[in-house]
């Protein structure tokens, strides 16, 4: 493990470079540098686990200390050696107090000052640890990894790339990293890749100038300026095309861009965050992504587990979602019984924690167990297929492609395919209630355009449709077995009761 960063701030030479070297020697890290007015870009450079003030700072020094230490991080611990043997000199009056400030008199012991290094670091971990468990709920040994991930991250000011299927809270892991960082004072700014047409994803990146194009009546920033100082997360990066790619990953290596119609080039200071539920590496080298802006947005990574690999975690979320929208709603609590959790356990949720806080919503406005119950029993999953308490049409999501029983598979590759078929299903059944209208089907599945056109490409659902319409027209399937209509108002599988 990469020892702890000390940033020891001392105007004295001799002073400095005795406690660079007491430092060393206590098994940390050391960042000499001297004091001044203005040392936030020290802060921000060297992103440091414990601030040390060396000996006698004056009041104005101080001062700024303190104001610096309450707008930009206050959570920081902070080690200040004072002027006076007692530790109690006037000038500490300009510092604020605290659990993260710990004082030692100007003649302190260096176990004293090891003791203290530790103890800061120790309370600043809880307290931040404490603070995570309070927005990304789940014990499970997956939860623990990503929570410690977030804590490592959110001391650094490096790119992260984060992964995971829709729904698995890669925007909370985003937040939780921002709200660790030294920059969580300043702008979180999200923009949706796959939202955006091409034609308008640059202008919203990078920002144009007043008649760059027709329509731009007035100069906008693009949102790296609206996160200026702060962080930008690039949702969905995987759906950014490829001609803008090469732009975006300039921005990245120089920090500096130009707006559309510009002839100059603006500097920017911004932590940039990136999410995909796609396979960039698949999009390397299938020749849809660009490898340098991959191993760009890699340098660090987060993956988000679906829902099915860490079932432990269903009843606390179900704890948190319920008491949020109680909340909410302004009406008491509710619980979800032995019964419903055991169903929930056995459903695989395709749609992640987003899926399943949608669900508890309705739960808490609606208090109606046997509407929830009979909600779960439609729902896609490979074990109420085995128990048969889903469509018929879903009970070969129960066997491999071989017919081959489901015990000889792994879990794993059952619940991804079953994942998979349900999506499936579930497109080719509003495509044909839309009449093949993509638009309108993106629209009802709540997912981007470019979304269910990949989708539509990957799950080659074109094909099995003209292989279902040969099926029907040689009598060897009914029109009732080939769709369920969930989409003509029955509730069906996995509509969670929409109607048209």
């Amino acid at each position: 493990m990469e020892p702890r960063k000390i940033l020891i701030v001392e105007d004295s030479h001799p002073s400095r470079e005795y406690l660079t070297e007491l430092v060393q020697i206590l098994g940390f890290q050391a960042h000499p540098v001297m004091q001044k007015a203005d040392f936030l870009s020290d802060l921000n450079l060297h992103n440091p686990d414990v601030l040390l003030l060396g000996s006698r700072p004056n009041p104005g020094q101080m001062k700024a200390f303190a104001r610096v230490v309450e707008l930009e991080n206050n959570s920081l611990p902070i080690i200040c050696i004072t002027g006076g043997s007692d530790g109690n000199g006037m000038e500490l009056q300009a510092l604020p107090s605290g659990d993260n400030i710990c004082y030692l008199p100007e003649s302190f012991n260096p176990e004293d000052l090891k003791l203290a290094i530790h103890r800061l670091i120790t309370a600043s971990q809880d307290g931040e640890y404490e603070m995570l468990n309070e927005t990304i709920v789940g014990g499970s040994n997956a939860m623990v990894e990503i929570k410690k991930n977030i804590l490592r991250l959110g001391k650094s000011d490096v790119t992260v790339l984060i992964t995971g299927e829709s729904g698995t809270g890669k925007e909370l892991v985003a937040r939780a990293i921002h709200d660790l960082s030294l920059r969580a004072q300043k702008p979180f700014v999200k923009v949706n890749s796959a939202a955006l047409p091409d034609n308008l994803i640059e202008s919203e990146l990078f920002g144009y100038e007043k008649g760059a194009f027709t329509g731009a009546w007035r100069s906008k920033p693009g949102k790296f300026l609206l996160a200026h100082s702060g962080t930008l997360l690039l949702d969905e990066i995987g759906e950014i095309s490829l001609h803008l790619q090469p732009k975006l990953l300039q921005v990245l290596e120089d920090s500096e861009l130009s707006a559309l119609g510009s002839t100059t080039n603006a500097k920017i200071d911004v932590r940039v965050l990136a999410s995909t539920n796609s396979d960039l590496r698949q999009g390397v080298e299938k020749g849809r992504f660009r490898a340098d802006l991959f191993y760009r947005l890699n340098v660090n990574s987060n993956h988000n587990p679906p829902l099915r690999d860490r079932m432990e975690d269903i009843a606390p979320l179900c704890k948190h979602f319920l008491k949020k929208h109680s909340t909410l709603n302004g009406t008491e609590e509710v619980e979800i019984n032995g019964t419903i959790l055991e169903q929930m356990h056995r459903y695989a949720w395709p749609g992640n924690v987003r899926e399943l806080e949608n669900t508890l919503k309705s739960f808490s406005v609606l208090r109606d167990e046997e509407s929830f119950y009979a909600k779960l029993r439609n729902q896609h999953s490979v074990a109420d297929s085995v128990s048969g308490l889903v469509p018929e049409h879903m009970a070969p999501l129960a066997k491999g492609y071989s017919g081959e029983p489901i015990a000889r598979l792994p879990l794993k590759e059952v619940t991804k395919m079953a994942a998979r078929k349900a999506e499936t299903d579930t497109i080719l059944e509003v495509l044909s209630y839309t009449r093949w209208n993509r638009r309108k089907t993106a629209s009802l599945l709540k997912i981007s355009y470019k979304a269910l056109l990949n989708k539509i490409k990957e799950y080659e659902i074109e094909k099995q449709y003209r292989e279902l319409n040969r099926e029907l027209a040689k009598g060897q399937r009914s029109p009732a077995s080939a769709e369920t209509s969930a989409w003509e108002g029955v509730r069906g599988p996995g509509s969670m009761g929409i109607k048209h």
